[in-house]
C-alpha cells in the first residue's frame, strides 16, 4: 500500500511530477494519470496508491481516495461506489451525512445528462439528414453546369465542414451514453488512448474549420456587392484558408497539452487554459465573418455599388439571412466558451440551450445556405429539373 500526500499538484502543474517518477520506478508500473479531479504519479505494478481528498463541498479532506494498480502495469477498476471517476474511488472522501445527497444529485445528473445526449443525437441526426438532401439534390437533380459555379463550390464545401462536424459530435454523444450507462466502452481495446485524443482533436479542427468557411462564405457574398460578374476561379485559395488555417492553432493546443497535460484522454478536459488558444482563433473567425458581412450591408446600400449588382433585393436577403445565422453561431459558441470561466454551466437551462444551438447549427445551415437561398429555390422550380426529378424517382425508387 502506497500513500502519497505530496501530489495534490494543480490542475495545470500534473505534466512536471509525471515526467519525473518513472526515473525512480524500476520494473513495471501503472503510467501517471489525471482523473478529472486530481494528478495520480505512475506507481509500481501490483500496489495501492491512497492520496488525501480534495477539499471540495461533500468531502471530508482528513480522508483518502484509492486507485489501484493491476500486476499487468494497467490501472484496475476497484469497488464501485457513487462517486468513482475514472477508477478512482471517492467513496472514503464523502461525509456520512451527505451520502443520500451526493446520491441524489448523481442520478439527477446521470438522467439529465442522458436527455440531453438523446436530444444532441436528434438534432444532430436532423442536420445530418437536411444536409444530405441537399447534396443529393445538387449531385442527382440539379443541372451539372450549376455544381461548376464558384459560389456554389464554397457551399458545397461549407456543408461537406458542417457534416464532419456533426459526425464528430455525434460520436463524443455515443461515447457518453456508453459511459452514462455503464458500458466502459472507453476502456476498451478499441477506444485507447490515441484514439481518444485523435477525436479530441479533430472535433475542435471540424468546429473552427465549419466556422472558417462561414467566414469564407460571408467574404465571397461582400465580393458579390461590389462586382458586377460571379467570378469562377480562387477556390484553391479559398480550400488553404478554409482547411489549412485552422491547423496553426490546432497545433499549438495539441503541442501544448502534449508537454504539460498528462491525461489518457483529453475530451472534456476544455477548462485547461491552453484552450483559450482555440477561442481565441473561434472569437477572431467570427469577428472576421461580422466585418465582411457588415462591408456587404454597407455597399449594399451605396449607390456606387447598388448599381453594380444584378439582384439588389435578393442580395440583401441573402447578407441579412446571414446575418441572422451568425447571429445564432455567436450565441452558440458564447454558450459553450463562457461557462468554461463563469458560473453559467451550473444551470441547467444554460446546459439544454448550449446542447440544443450546438447540435442545430448543421440544420440552420442547411436553411439559411439552401432551402431559403433564393437561386437554389429558383433551380429546384425550373422545369428541367423538375423532369430531371422525375427521371431520378423512376430510376432509382422500386
Amino acid at each position: 500500500m502506497l500513500r502519497n500526500t505530496s501530489w495534490d499538484l494543480p490542475f495545470t502543474d500534473c505534466g512536471e511530477g509525471l515526467d519525473l517518477l518513472p526515473l525512480l520506478i524500476n520494473g513495471t508500473f501503472c503510467a501517471g494519470v489525471h482523473d478529472g479531479i486530481m494528478c495520480w504519479p505512475p506507481v509500481p505494478a501490483g500496489n495501492t496508491i491512497r492520496k488525501r481528498c480534495p477539499s471540495f463541498h461533500g468531502f471530508d479532506s482528513s480522508k483518502e481516495a484509492v486507485r489501484k494498480c493491476g500486476g499487468n502495469g494497467s490501472w484496475e477498476d476497484i469497488e464501485e461506489s457513487i462517486v468513482t471517476i475514472f477508477k478512482t474511488n471517492f467513496a472514503e472522501c464523502v461525509i456520512p451525512d451527505d451520502i443520500d445527497v451526493f446520491r441524489r444529485f448523481d442520478d439527477h445528473a446521470r438522467d439529465s445528462a442522458l436527455a440531453m445526449s438523446a436530444v444532441a443525437l436528434s438534432l444532430l441526426i436532423l442536420s445530418l439528414l437536411s444536409i444530405l438532401v441537399v447534396f443529393l439534390l445538387y449531385y442527382c437533380i440539379l443541372p451539372k453546369f450549376v455544381n461548376t459555379i464558384l459560389h456554389v463550390r464554397i457551399h458545397k464545401t461549407l456543408f461537406g465542414a458542417a457534416i464532419l462536424d456533426i459526425l464528430v459530435k455525434m460520436t463524443t454523444h455515443i461515447l457518453l451514453l456508453y459511459e452514462l450507462n455503464n458500458i466502459s466502452f472507453l476502456n476498451s481495446v478499441f477506444f485507447t488512448e490515441f484514439v481518444c485524443k485523435f477525436l479530441a482533436t479533430f472535433k475542435q479542427y471540424t468546429e473552427i474549420v465549419f466556422l472558417g468557411w462561414i467566414a469564407m462564405e460571408s467574404n465571397f457574398l461582400q465580393i458579390l456587392c461590389k462586382s458586377e460578374h460571379l467570378g469562377s476561379s480562387g477556390f484553391t485559395i479559398y480550400c488553404i484558408v478554409g482547411w489549412g488555417l485552422p491547423i496553426v492553432p490546432l497545433t499549438l493546443w495539441v503541442v501544448t497539452l502534449v508537454v504539460d497535460h498528462k491525461v489518457q484522454c483529453w475530451i472534456d478536459h476544455t477548462s485547461h487554459p491552453v484552450m483559450w488558444v482555440i477561442d481565441i482563433y473561434k472569437l477572431f473567425i467570427l469577428t472576421v465573418t461580422f466585418v465582411f458581412l457588415l462591408v456587404a450591408l454597407v455597399r449594399l446600400n451605396m449607390k456606387e455599388y447598388r448599381d453594380k449588382v444584378y439582384d439588389l433585393s435578393k442580395m440583401k436577403y441573402a447578407v441579412t439571412l446571414t446575418f441572422v445565422y451568425l447571429g445564432c453561431v455567436v450565441c452558440s459558441c458564447a454558450l459553450v466558451i463562457l461557462p468554461k470561466h463563469l458560473p453559467l454551466g451550473e444551470h441547467q437551462p444554460v446546459q439544454y440551450l448550449s446542447v440544443i444551438m450546438t447540435s442545430s447549427m448543421g440544420l440552420g445551415a442547411a436553411i439559411v445556405y439552401a432551402f431559403a437561398n433564393k437561386d437554389f429555390i429558383k433551380f429546384l422550380r425550373h422545369n428541367d429539373v423538375r423532369m430531371r426529378f422525375g427521371k431520378y424517382l423512376a430510376l432509382n425508387v422500386p
